[in-house]
């Protein structure tokens, strides 16, 4: 091999394992913003604080709940790249399917909960964002369902070569 090519080569491979520890790191934080934002969740549950409904707490807690779901979906994708390698799209529409429906369970409970609702003016905002988190939805929940159609199983050279081979 000649030197440049060395030096590239090593270059190369020192700057993957630092993406990966990089990215080793930003697993770690996923998991423990996990971690506590799920206690704090669990905690907030036992304390009602003075001045708050019961259902405005629990709304809070939902919110905290679905939080931790979204933080696990990323960690999730992070640790798939670690295996894998590449860009999957399919944690991240996942994600986002998730953050919509967490938006629309909140709102609504807010907008149920709202002791406001003779002023016009914030409803009608909060049922536009209702409809546009819904169309969200529906067009990410379509974008995952065509992925899904027209994702490739991956094929290994060995499993090529067992079909290729016609005993």
């Amino acid at each position: 091999m000649r030197p440049l090519t060395q030096i590239r080569s090593k270059s190369i491979t020192t700057v993957y394992r630092l993406e990966s520890a990089i990215y080793l790191l930003i697993a770690f934080l996923l998991a423990f913003m996990a971690l506590e934002s799920l206690y704090v969740t669990v905690k907030s549950l036992w304390i009602v604080p003075s001045g708050t409904s019961l259902s405005d707490h629990l709304v809070s807690a939902l919110n905290g709940v679905l939080f931790v779901i979204i933080l696990l979906e990323l960690l999730g994708t992070v640790i798939n790249h670690l295996r894998e390698g590449g860009f999957q799209l399919r944690p991240f529409l996942i994600i986002g399917i998730v953050s919509s429906v967490r938006r629309i369970l909140v709102l609504g409970a807010q907008l149920s909960t709202s002791r406001s609702l003779a002023v016009t003016g914030p409803v009608e905002r909060a049922l536009l964002e209702l409809a546009v988190d819904a169309v969200v939805i529906l067009t990410l929940s379509f974008a995952l369902y065509i992925y899904s159609k027209t994702k490739r199983p991956k094929f290994t050279a060995r499993r090529s070569t067992q079909s290729a081979d016609p005993r």
